[in-house]
């Protein structure tokens, strides 16, 4: 890199010592953060057919966000490794003694920072209000291309507005549709439900038009009637909405070989808006003009002030991080990179934290919006001035000598354990003994450390993701404390097999770097011994992850589901809750639709029963009931009638106003709350998967993700096996080595595990090996390594 003459050549060195971790600061934020779409965008390309240049366009839309919160904490990574390496390497001291001050050496650090303040400024100001535009663009352009990506197989989706459609089984090549059922809810007046033998979705691009194509079905007609909500109870609100129930009177079947329905391309986007934060999509000047229109209106004028702070406050952090971990860094003569990654992660959650509340405040018209955006930047900067003075002047640290003698004075009052030379002579065997014990607490003490920065790195980044959502709907803290509470161990199992992999990695980039292998291999234990006990530890980490997925995991996700929508955003319990418009299909081929579910009463209003023929689905029969009332002994329903249509087309209908009925669903079945994959252990879902296929449901997908509850435990021993070849491939490779060495392991396996099962949800792989092939191919890729090195 060739500099400018007038750059010194101090200030061209503090610079290059700062581009280096700035970029791996930068590539790590980054990939944590992009890691979590990897998944879906993977399955876009290969389940969903979506071609791979508009997916590789979203994830460039994407960035941009992520950039503008990366990159100042880039910077504050950069400025605590590069400053704590020369403070380590006396650098910071030999500059003092040749009379180059302290405030001078942060110039260099200084300009950099506004570089970076410059760079989020364009992004934050110019950039991302495009990128979101053109992202909700590229959304709509993929709906176009492939309109069944927004179609889930035994699903009933919502996914156009007021047509419900359910498809039994969705092609590989996401057009043939089989076994469909579709709600058109569009007039109020008309029940009409159609079932159809097959499907497709056809698109016009020019017309900006998707068509769903029926192939031999009928169409089923009944005239809506008004359904009598059961009367509220005192205290309980307003009455719930009157439902609709189809007439026993007028009824239509309708026949057909070909039957099109046109959708409105348009629909999904206006069913999930961006309800959330449609300020973020405003450039600057809209965002000023909306200002201008809510001059008037307090309330909704603070959300956009908000975002127009935000908009120039999170380009000052940059300057602010550099000023706060500069003099933090000079100081740190001892402690090394892991103590500079802590230290940054310690002042990126107290950073978010801090604002997070504050902002809080003010959407609740607490605090000013300019007090509480930037009461952050200005704490943390007295922090920095405050450090980089006692830094110029030198001022001595507290002293913990006192801290430490009544330390040491309570370990004196503790018995004394016997050591292993007072309880029998040293052997052999002890020594080796010793050396095991010596390496299990290396790591286990990596492990320890890297456990703390992915919790940290946990709580920064899902504060990042849903910190929009905590001050729009504003829960109390402890709410919020629950959420960690669940979300954290659920989180720290998924990032288990990184922390294995970095500690593995550590562990033996510091054997080789200090010649402790050397000396274990000269005292004649092999590379395989020096392993061993590491890798028994990965094997004890793989049982301990299985038990905690099958035990404990599956009621911490639960749980978390349960305080994230019924507590945080105030949904009441699903067993409480009055339902609208409920669809449920049992397993044999029947479908049920309850206009109003109330809760407490067993009741139900405007329901309608359909009997489907399972290969064919041609519609067998069709109940209708304005009321159903559940009893221990069966449904009693009322005002209603029940419709039996032959093979020909031919309608029999037997009206009645009360009747009782036995139906193998009770009440419950319609109540309880559908546990998602995630809520189950292995057993649970494997019972859940041989259920569906002994009543003929495609259980390809749901076997993939039952094989992978196998197979993911196994991956903390593959990466501990993988780990240590490459691991003495750069015997000279320092800390940050190690953690990019472990970033392109994990990557690699990543995308090798994700292509597989977006392969196995196209039907390109068996469930089997899609859920083993990332771990077939690293657990031959290690074991190959590790017997070809030098032992």
């Amino acid at each position: 890199m060739k500099w400018p003459a007038a750059v010194p050549v101090l200030d061209r060195y503090i610079v290059r010592e700062l581009i280096s971790p700035f970029l791996f600061g930068g590539s790590l934020f980054t990939f944590f953060l992009v890691i979590d779409r990897i998944y879906h965008l993977t399955d876009l390309v290969i389940t969903k057919g979506v071609p791979f240049y508009l997916v590789i366009q979203l994830l460039a839309y994407m960035l941009p966000s992520f950039l503008a919160h990366t990159l100042p904490m880039a910077l504050l990574v950069a400025v605590l490794l590069a400053g704590g390496r020369l403070a380590g390497d006396l650098e910071i001291v030999a500059c003092k003694a040749a009379g180059i001050s302290v405030l001078r050496l942060f110039r260099p650090v200084l300009l950099c920072a506004l570089v970076v303040a410059a760079a989020t400024a364009s992004l934050t100001l110019i950039l991302n209000p495009i990128a979101n535009q053109e992202f909700q663009a590229q959304l709509f352009k993929i709906l176009q291309a492939r309109a069944s990506s927004g179609l889930s197989e035994r699903v009933f989706n919502a996914t156009f507005g007021d047509i419900i459609i359910y498809v039994e089984d969705v092609s590989a090549s996401q057009i043939a549709l089989r076994g469909v059922l579709v709600s058109d809810e569009r007039d109020a007046k008309v029940s009409r439900i159609i079932t159809a033998r097959e499907g497709r979705l056809l698109t016009d691009e020019a017309n900006r038009r998707i068509t769903l194509r029926l192939i031999n079905g009928a169409v089923s007609e009944a005239d809506v009637l008004p359904a009598v909500p059961a009367p509220p109870a005192t205290g309980s609100g307003p009455a719930q909405p009157a439902g609709g129930a189809a007439s026993a009177a007028r009824y239509r079947l309708t026949n057909f070989s070909i039957y099109d329905m046109s959708l409105a391309v348009d629909s999904p986007l206006r069913s999930a808006p961006r309800v959330e934060k449609p300020e973020k999509d405003l450039s600057l000047g809209d965002l000023n003009t909306r200002l201008k229109e809510l001059a008037d209106n307090k309330t909704e004028r603070v959300p956009f002030l908000v975002e127009w702070h935000k908009r120039f406050a999170f380009p000052a952090a940059a300057v602010v991080f550099a000023l706060v971990a500069f003099p933090l860094a000079v100081r740190s003569h001892r402690g090394g990179r892991s103590i500079a990654l802590v230290g940054s992660l310690a002042i990126l959650v107290s950073y978010y934290l801090v604002l997070t509340t504050l902002e809080n405040s003010a959407l609740r018209l607490r605090l000013p919006p300019w007090l509480a955006i930037w009461t952050p930047n200005v704490m943390f900067t007295m922090i920095g001035g405050t450090l980089l003075t006692i830094t110029m002047r030198e001022w001595p640290m507290p002293r913990l000598a006192p801290l430490w003698a009544a330390l040491e004075a309570v370990r004196r009052l503790l018995p004394r354990r016997a050591t292993t030379t007072e309880r029998r002579g040293v052997g052999g065997r002890d020594s080796t003994h010793i050396l095991d014990r010596y390496l299990l607490r290396e790591q286990l003490v990596f492990m320890g450390i890297g456990l703390a920065v992915a919790t940290a790195l946990f709580v920064v980044i899902d504060l990042l993701q849903t910190l929009d959502r905590f001050i729009r709907i504003k829960p109390p803290l402890i709410y919020v404390i629950q959420h960690f509470a669940y979300r954290l161990p659920a989180a720290l199992h998924d990032g288990l097999p990184v922390v294995m992999l970095v500690a593995t990695i550590f562990l033996f980039l510091a054997l080789t770097r200090y010649h402790e292998l050397t000396a274990m291999k000269a005292a004649g234990m092999s590379l395989y011994r020096v392993a061993a006990p590491v890798l028994l530890l990965g094997v004890l980490v793989a049982i301990v992850s299985g038990l905690f997925q099958e035990l404990i995991l599956p009621r911490l996700n639960e749980m978390g589901d349960e305080v994230d929508r019924v507590k945080i955003r105030g949904q009441l319990p699903r067993h409480l809750q009055s339902r609208e418009r409920l669809w449920l299909r049992t397993a044999d081929s029947r479908f049920y639709r309850v206009e109003l579910l109330t809760p407490g009463s067993a009741d139900m209003y405007g329901v309608t029963v359909l009997e489907v023929e399972q290969s064919t689905f041609r519609l067998q029969s069709r109940l209708d009931a304005r009321r159903a009332h559940y009893t221990p002994e069966g449904w009693e329903l009322m005002d209603g009638a029940f419709r039996e249509v032959n093979p020909k087309g031919e309608v029999q209908t037997i009206p009645f106003v009360v009747t009782a009925i036995d139906l193998r669903e009770e009440i419950d079945d319609f109540t309880k709350i559908s546990k998602p994959i995630t809520a189950m252990g292995y057993w649970e879902l494997r019972d859940y998967v041989n259920r569906l296929e002994a009543t003929g449901f495609q259980v390809k997908k749901y076997l993939v993700e039952l094989y992978s509850k196998l197979s993911f435990p196994l991956v903390n021993l593959i990466m501990v096996l993988v780990a240590i070849p490459f691991s003495l491939q750069s015997p000279r490779g320092g800390r940050l080595f190690g953690v990019a060495l472990a970033i392109a392991i994990m990557a690699g396996y990543l995308v090798v595990h994700y292509v597989a099962l977006a392969f196995a949800r196209a039907d390109l792989l068996p469930p089997l090996l899609a859920a083993w092939t990332a771990n077939i191919i690293f657990l031959g890729l290690g074991a190959s390594l590790l017997l070809r090195a030098r032992t």
